[in-house]
């Protein structure tokens, strides 16, 4: 680029210097030029005294770089009388790579291309180019000194030397600057180094003075900014060491004087004249002036703190591991804080140790649990006061507090006390346990950092340690106290675990070895259901069991068993055992023998609510048995009976043999009444001779009939009293629920109205409160009667309908259906008293009389030469009932001198889907002794096809209710055809009962039905 100034020729004659006078006067202009010129100015007047003095178009000065790439930096250029300055490139395409390689003179006539790569010559027209090298001391080349010209005419011998010369000088002044680069290069290293070092670093001459002081020594020894430089060295040494400093320098001075001294201890002196602990380091620096010495001083404060703190902490380890071995070790509380005080004491070093403990209230105790002092501290009467302003405060804070205090300042004269006595600083530290606080533990130091935080922190983890060994101590007296208490209760103690399944026991006292009577080997391990026996259905399990599912306490009364079997009453206390985290792990059971209790509250309630005669319930639990009675009744629309019992003439009775023997048979009665019901029934005695009977579950006015009659037979059955046989009788009255009643002031006074109007019908009678329902009693009592001498009387009849082939049209077969033709109401019906027959038991008398008689006339009918292959009976449930009916069948089939197969056994679809195991077992056995089988009314009991599978029969009969309508009911037909098609796929024959039209036989033969009756 083109510089700004532009030199002119000034005297210099043109053309190159062609003589000796030329050439010196070139020499002379040029020194004169250069003589106070340095750096760039030199070059400049370098460049441009010889462009002048050669008549160069150019001339170039450029230092080689060398970097990536071999560059070229001008250092100065005189092109076409201009000066250039800053320009850079790569040397590579250019002559002076041929000048660096050659590292020699170099002449390029017309260079031409070769010049492309310098672009201080791209513009330029000239025809020679001429250059020399600039050489280090060394020989190495570091820069290029060219000449262009325009005049291929020079004379090199001539312009050799002359180029030489200023490529000499020029070389000369390039290294001069690059050693003055290189000067200040490294004094700034050196000045920061020596700026930005911690150590405070002095330079000291031989008298003592410091001659140079960087920032660190400034701040170190607190002076100002250049204020240290002209001052002695002693000024930074307190004066109790100035002895030992000088020592120090003389042992360095004995030195070699290029030797160093290691690092020395020493303390140095702030402005302020405060001290601190140092290392020096000494080493000598050579100057023109003289010896000079280099100081390096530390400041070792935080390094001397930190190793204490390290010691501190080594040993406060150290303690603190020998306290929790003491705190493994000791037995009791007191050997606890014994063992623990007496090794802070002794291995912390702590002056006073002691222990304000906390008793169950709360309070601390008036003296310290333990205490330890130092000879000094010997009859000072300290601790109460320290108490008052330290212990109190940092347990009611909940934290540790610290204090430091000095004989000087002290405020307090517990305080002035103990600061003259060398005591420094001294700790509160609360007890805490699981958030319970169980005292305080206090130590004083002569240390006034004896206090710092990292021993804070380590006293605070043993005083947390002390006071987990404090509450464990604590906890195991008491859970020995409360083992022994537990153990010495007359009260059972079952603990079990919440956690495994059925939650088996885990624990029992000797209490509950007592009560129970089971050891403790007996239930470990088990479950406590083995109290329970079969007394698992207690309303009060419901309650117990639900405070176990919710995890709570609950409290119930419990009927339980003995080991023995012998009853057990206990209430039960049941608690949840939470682990501090909440975790349930187990229940305690707390058993008390209630037993005596027990029988005294139910003797209490049975003398309250029963009659102390008989045993039988009183007015007031009638009352109550009532009340319930109706409640059901009513909720359910159900019936109930209460009957009013009277003993007739138990006042003749009474006076004759006395009230002892009277007594005695209203005991007698009181028990066949009581006898005479069920067990959800109740009898009562209000007084005297007068009972109430509520029958509580609803009856049916013929069976309400049946209990009454057995009530007065049962009463009326002879007895022995005070060695007299005696026939006693009773009057009933009776009323119904709701109909005669709905309370039970009512209902009893219905009922005892009705008594008294049995009595006037004579002794032994009974009688409703409405006339309607004794007539329909009656009526029923007396058919009743009636039916059971039936038999005997000969009143009973069999009517015989015939069973017919519907493809041949023969008889093959007929059924023999019961009749009763009685002596005054003429014939009865069968459904007016077959049920009467299955109620009273009388069904099974009378259906043996049927086989009997229908074996005897098949026997008759065949005597006279009537063709009557089969006769089929009915068969009842209660016969079914008989294990031997089978063998039954067959004695009256033998009896009649029949074969098996002339008798065929039936029964009901509903009977057959009773039982069906037992019935098919005992249908089975009938038809192994050749005996058929059928079952009657079929289609009416909704059985399904599976069920019927499952009995073996020879015939089904379709009911007459769906013959009567099958050729105009379509499901009537569907059932008959459905029974039909199923009896086929059985292989057993279909008879249709009732058939009593042609069109009823043509349809049922045209669909396969095998035989009708009718």
């Amino acid at each position: 680029m083109k510089a700004d100034v532009v030199l002119t020729t000034g005297d210099y004659a043109t053309g190159p210097p062609d003589s000796d006078r030329q050439l010196a006067a070139l020499l002379r202009r040029f020194l004169a030029a250069t003589a106070r010129r340095k750096g760039p100015e030199f070059y400049a007047a370098l460049v441009s005294e010889l462009a002048v003095g050669l008549h160069a178009k150019a001339v170039l000065v450029d230092e080689i770089v060398v970097a990536d790439v071999v560059e070229a930096r001008m250092l100065a250029g005189w092109v076409d009388g201009k000066l250039l300055l800053e320009c850079r490139f790569p040397v590579a395409e250019t002559p002076a790579a041929e000048v660096l390689r050659t590292n020699g003179f170099v002449r390029l006539p017309r260079p031409g291309a070769r010049t492309a790569g310098d672009p201080r010559l791209a513009d330029l027209a000239f025809a020679s180019y001429l250059a020399a090298p600039l050489t280090s001391a060394d020989g190495t080349a570091i820069g290029v000194l060219a000449v262009v010209s325009a005049d291929l005419a020079q004379d090199d011998d001539r312009a050799r030397p002359v180029l030489g010369f200023f490529a000499s000088c020029a070389a000369a002044e390039l290294e001069r600057q690059r050693v003055i680069t290189a000067l200040a290069a490294g004094e700034a290293r050196y000045r920061s180094v020596l700026e930005t070092a911690a150590d405070a670093i002095l330079l000291v001459d031989s008298g003592g003075t410091i001659v140079l002081a960087n920032t660190s020594a400034e701040l170190m020894f607190a002076y100002p900014p250049g204020s240290l430089e002209g001052q002695c060295i002693d000024l930074l040494v307190p004066e109790s060491r100035r002895a030992g400093h000088a020592a120090h320098r003389a042992r360095f001075d004995a030195q070699p004087r290029h030797g160093s001294m290691r690092a020395a201890r020493l303390e140095g002196q702030r402005r302020d004249g405060s001290v601190f602990p140092a290392e020096i380091s000494l080493s000598y620096v050579h100057h023109d002036s003289g010896r000079i010495i280099t100081c390096a001083v530390r400041d070792v404060s935080e390094r001397d703190h930190q190793a204490l703190a390290l010691r501190r902490l080594n040993a406060s380890l150290r303690l603190l591991h020998a306290c929790n071995a003491a705190l493994v070790r000791a037995g009791s509380e007191s050997e606890i804080i014994a063992a623990i005080v007496d090794l802070l004491h002794r291995q912390g070093g702590y002056s006073a140790v002691w222990v304000d403990r906390l008793g169950g209230d709360g309070e601390m105790a008036a003296e310290p649990a333990a205490a330890i002092a130092a000879a000094a501290l010997d009859g000072v009467c300290w601790h109460r006061a320290f108490r008052a302003q330290l212990s109190s405060p940092a347990l009611a804070q909940g934290r540790a507090l610290t204090c430091l205090f000095a004989a000087a300042d002290a405020d307090a004269s517990w305080i002035a006390d103990l600061a003259g006595r060398g005591q420094r600083a001294a700790i509160a530290l609360p007890l805490v346990a699981r958030g319970v606080a169980v005292g305080v533990l206090n130590l004083l130091t002569p240390d006034p950092q004896g206090f710092d935080d990292d021993a804070c922190e380590l006293l605070g983890e043993l005083a947390d340690d002390l006071a987990c060994g404090i509450a464990a101590q604590r906890a195991e007296a008491g859970m020995l106290l409360l083992q022994r208490a537990v153990e010495a209760s007359a009260n059972g103690v079952m603990i079990t675990d919440a956690v495994a399944p059925d939650h088996p026991i885990t624990y029992v006292n000797p209490g509950f070895e007592a009560i129970t009577g089971y050891l403790s080997a007996d239930v470990l391990g088990g479950s406590g259901r083995c109290l329970l026996g079969a007394g698992r259905d207690q309303l009060a399990l419901n309650e117990l069991r639900q405070a176990l599912r919710e995890r709570r306490g609950t409290q119930v009364t419990l009927r339980c068993l003995r080991k023995d079997g012998a009853p057990l009453w206990t209430e039960l206390n049941l608690s949840p055992v939470f682990s501090p985290d909440g975790t349930l792990g187990h229940f305690v059971s707390v058993f008390h023998d209630i037993s005596e209790r027990q029988r005294y509250e139910e003797e209490l309630e049975h003398q309250a609510n029963h009659d102390s005669l008989t045993g039988l319930a009183n007015r007031n639990l009638l009352r109550d048995r009532q009340q319930q009675a109706i409640a059901y009744a009513e909720r359910h629309d159900a019936s109930l009976a209460v009957l009013a019992v009277d003993v007739d003439q138990f006042k003749r009775v009474n006076d004759s043999l006395g009230h002892g023997h009277g007594d005695q048979l209203l005991r007698v009665v009181a028990e066949r009444l009581a006898e005479s019901v069920r067990d959800g029934d109740t009898v009562a005695r209000l007084g005297g001779d007068e009972f109430v009977i509520v029958l509580a579950d609803p009856l049916a006015e013929d069976e309400l009939a049946r209990v009454i009659a057995r009530i007065l037979e049962r009463v009326a059955r002879p007895l022995d009293v005070g060695g007299q046989q005696l026939t006693m009788s009773c009057s009933i009255g009776a009323s119904i629920y709701p109909r005669d009643g709905r309370d039970p002031e009512t209902l009893l006074k219905n009922a005892d109205a009705a008594m008294h109007r049995a009595k006037l019908a004579g002794r032994g009678s009974f009688h409703f409160y409405q006339a309607e329902m004794n007539e329909r009693i009656a009526d029923q009592l007396t058919l009743e009667a009636d039916l059971a001498r039936a038999v005997e009387r000969g009143e009973l009849e069999l009517h015989y309908q015939p069973q017919v082939d519907l493809r041949s049209g023969e008889i093959v077969g007929a059924e023999a259906l019961l009749r009763w033709r009685h002596a005054t109401r003429g014939m009865i019906a069968p459904d007016d008293f077959i049920a009467l027959a299955e109620d009273t038991g009388l069904i099974v008398p009378i259906g043996q009389w049927v086989i009997d008689s229908a074996c005897q006339q098949l026997r008759i009918w065949r005597d006279a030469g009537l063709k009557a292959p089969r006769l089929a009976v009915n068969l009842s449930a209660r016969q079914f009932q008989s294990d031997d009916l089978a063998d039954q069948i067959v004695a009256a089939i033998e009896r009649a001198g029949l074969a098996a197969g002339a008798l065929e056994v039936e029964l009901t679809e509903s009977l057959a889907l009773q039982e069906i195991a037992r019935v098919d077992a005992m249908l089975r056995k009938i038809r192994a002794a050749g005996v058929t089988t059928a079952i009657d009314d079929f289609g009416t009991g909704f059985s399904s096809l599976s069920q019927l599978m499952r009995i073996t029969v020879d015939r089904i009969k379709i009911d007459r209710c769906f013959v009567r309508d099958i050729l105009t009911d379509r499901t009537a037909a569907a059932v008959s055809l459905a029974v039909m098609a199923m009896a086929r796929s059985l292989d057993v024959k279909v008879v249709a009962e009732g058939v009593e039209s042609e069109g009823q036989l043509r349809f049922l033969r045209d669909r396969g039905c095998d035989e009708m009756q009718g």
